[in-house]
């Protein structure tokens, strides 16, 4: 094991070939992940797009195109900063860990290993938290608890039904509700949804709804073979129901997550709640970041989705293993997904 694997470049390298955490909510949504090369950079938000040419005489003037269907922007995203105690350089230095089976310089492999799958796993929650606060709530939040956030559409508002129009009922036609916000998205934007992602406890509503068993005795009568793949989902996250008549695959999820410093976990689609979005509809946007590579020296700039730096502070005896990464998830267009509110607060 060389001592000079220890620095930031070597470190972020390792980190990149460490597997991220399976997450099918992330896998479903994300459809790219890019590094900007700035710390600041503009947003072209699609904000609805059916716009189409008008037919003109072949000595007419064109017709322009004004840009109120985009929505401009320049976003600094906000930094996710992780730190853990640096025991796997320790262990190196000090020859730590020799056992007759393995060496120090094993033992200490083993440990930065552990040290980044933590940061990695911690990082990529905090990134599902986000993506999650942005499908219930319109906002992609930046700060620590979501108090301050991104809305890139200003009319974003989680529906929310009552009375006898709840799943709860099963005489409430679930089909006709799905289709409605099918059509308005896809006549609003051009994008038709086909994925519903719902809470666990909506789901027995669904398997007993009316129109849900009417759609799926139709399946059955035409003798209509549904070639779905066995999908590999992560823990959290169940196929519920597929609605041919909408091309639709409904899911259940659950996760949960909570800041260090807060002692109840927060769960990340809340009870009674659903979301509709189209497959691989959103993408993460990273800024760069200024970064000193040692203690002392002059801050640069690295462009990367996520970095690594060991940092040796003064104030501690501990050295450290630093996460640093800038992203901002954002939809393709802010109009083409939607949440509401199924099932009533008992």
């Amino acid at each position: 094991m060389d001592r000079n694997i220890f620095t930031l470049k070597t470190l972020t390298k390792i980190y990149e070939q460490v597997k991220p955490p399976h997450s099918s909510i992330w896998d479903k949504a994300i459809g790219k992940e890019t590094a900007e090369k700035t710390q600041k950079f503009e947003v072209h938000t699609k904000s609805a797009g059916r716009l189409r040419a008008p037919l003109v005489g072949n000595r007419e003037k064109g017709v322009f195109i004004s840009k109120t269907a985009f929505e401009t922007t320049t976003y600094e995203p906000p930094m996710i900063k992780l730190f853990t105690i640096n025991e796997a350089e320790e262990m190196f230095e000090q020859k730590f860990g020799k056992t007759e089976y393995a060496s120090p310089d094993v033992a200490a492999k083993e440990e930065l290993a552990r040290e980044l799958k933590e940061l990695r796993e911690i990082a990529h929650r905090t990134k599902i938290w986000m993506l999650m606060t942005l499908l219930t709530t319109g906002v992609c939040p930046i700060g620590a608890k979501a108090e301050k956030g991104v809305k890139y559409d200003p009319d974003f508002t989680q529906e929310v039904l009552t009375d006898t129009n709840t799943f709860k009922n099963p005489d409430f036609d679930i089909v006709g509700y799905l289709e409605s916000k099918q059509i308005a998205i896809y006549k609003e934007t051009g994008k038709e949804i086909d994925i519903i992602v719902v809470a666990p406890d909506v789901v027995p509503y669904i398997m007993k709804n009316k129109s849900v068993m009417e759609d799926q005795k139709t399946v059955n009568s035409n003798l209509i073979q549904l070639s779905q793949k066995v999908e590999n989902l992560s823990d959290g996250m169940k196929l519920v129901a597929f609605l041919p008549k909408l091309n639709l695959t409904i899911y259940s999820y659950i996760d949960w997550a909570k800041a260090p410093d807060e002692k109840v976990e927060e769960q990340l689609l809340p009870k009674g709640t659903i979301v509709g979005f189209k497959t691989k509809s959103f993408e993460v946007r990273y800024g760069a970041m200024a970064l000193r590579e040692k203690a002392g020296m002059k801050a640069r700039l690295f462009v990367a989705k996520e970095v690594i730096r060991p940092w040796y502070p003064d104030d501690s005896e501990d050295d450290e293993l630093q996460y640093h990464s800038a992203p901002l998830i954002m939809p393709e267009d802010a109009k083409a997904y939607f949440c509401s509110k199924v099932l009533e607060d008992e």
